[in-house]
């Protein structure tokens, strides 16, 4: 296998994991007891203490730098908390309270909110392409939420909502790291913020855990843990050593993919033209603000 194939590999099948896993926690969901928060509590503790001791094998180095640098742990619990907290509370109740396939496209328009972000803090207007960007994701939410059938929703406004926030979520778990990726490595800012957020998140695994959960579902738990969170996470990281980071970019297109055919395919779900169309203009946001990115990238070579 050619590096290329591997970085093929590698980029399809971590989004694949992720985008199942959210199908898998929308079943879990079924079961009154199991809460959002608490299976974002366990997936974090779980995927935070693997990551860490993988990065305590290979990376010890940098954990006693970490360790010694006091604005590092600063950044590493506010990333933890306005990063990984949010995304990961938004995006699960975005699923429980609409659906997998839904809440994964809905997050994917935080390049949306990166952008509105950027043009207020330099004091200008968006780029041509930004706004662009913005009306077509503003075209596919109102696909999404109505069902084509305009002055109602299909969805219900807490899944609107939630909906929303995942991807202003996702647009947070971008941001606040930047300034320690400059100077540590992303497998252990990644692995620092979910253990942070674990901790902070620790009470509600004995205060809101649920009382009597089956051997399948504990199944289930495992799978949003080591396969959605870890293993999808590490396939990521992997794929960066091989692939340009618009080419993976493009192909996370598979986790909203993943999650439409497995709903449909085990879930019963069913997705009419407006929702498909929705959820491609929703996608394409993502495309649209990597174009500029690939044409620089063609000139160089």
């Amino acid at each position: 296998m050619t590096d290329k194939q591997k970085g093929l590999f590698c980029a399809i099948l971590g989004p694949v994991f992720w985008g199942v896993s959210g199908n898998v926690a929308q079943w879990l969901f079924k079961n009154p007891a199991i809460r959002p928060d608490w299976l974002v509590a366990v997936r974090l503790m779980g995927a935070g203490v693997l990551l860490m001791l993988w990065n305590l094998l290979r990376q010890r180095d940098e954990l006693v730098k970490v360790r010694r640098t006091p604005h590092a742990l600063r950044g590493l619990f506010f990333f933890s908390v306005g990063g990984v907290v949010v995304s990961q509370f938004t995006y699960f109740y975005a699923v429980k309270t609409s659906s997998a396939p839904t809440a994964t496209i809905l997050q994917f328009l935080g390049p949306v909110f990166i952008i509105v972000y950027l043009a207020l803090r330099n004091r200008s207007l968006p780029q041509r392409i930004d706004v662009i960007s913005i009306l077509v994701a503003f075209a596919g939410i109102l696909l999404l939420v109505t069902h084509g059938k305009w002055g109602s929703l299909a969805l219900s406004p807490a899944g609107v909502f939630w909906g929303v926030g995942s991807g202003l979520g996702a647009a947070l778990y971008t941001l606040l790291p930047a300034k320690l990726l400059r100077n540590f490595s992303a497998q252990l800012v990644t692995g620092g913020g979910m253990l942070f957020a674990a901790l902070v998140l620790s009470p509600l695994l004995f205060l809101q855990g649920p009382s009597k959960i089956s051997g399948l579902e504990v199944l289930g738990i495992a799978y949003v843990t080591i396969f959605g969170t870890l293993l999808a996470y590490l396939l990521y990281l992997q794929s960066m050593r091989y692939l340009r980071p618009t080419t993976v970019g493009m192909l996370g297109v598979f986790e909203p993919l993943s999650a439409t055919i497995f709903a449909i395919a085990f879930m019963g779900a069913h997705f009419g033209v407006a929702e498909v169309l929705g959820g491609l203009l929703g996608l394409s946001t993502t495309f649209l603000q990597m174009l500029p990115v690939a044409k620089k990238q063609r000139k160089l070579q």
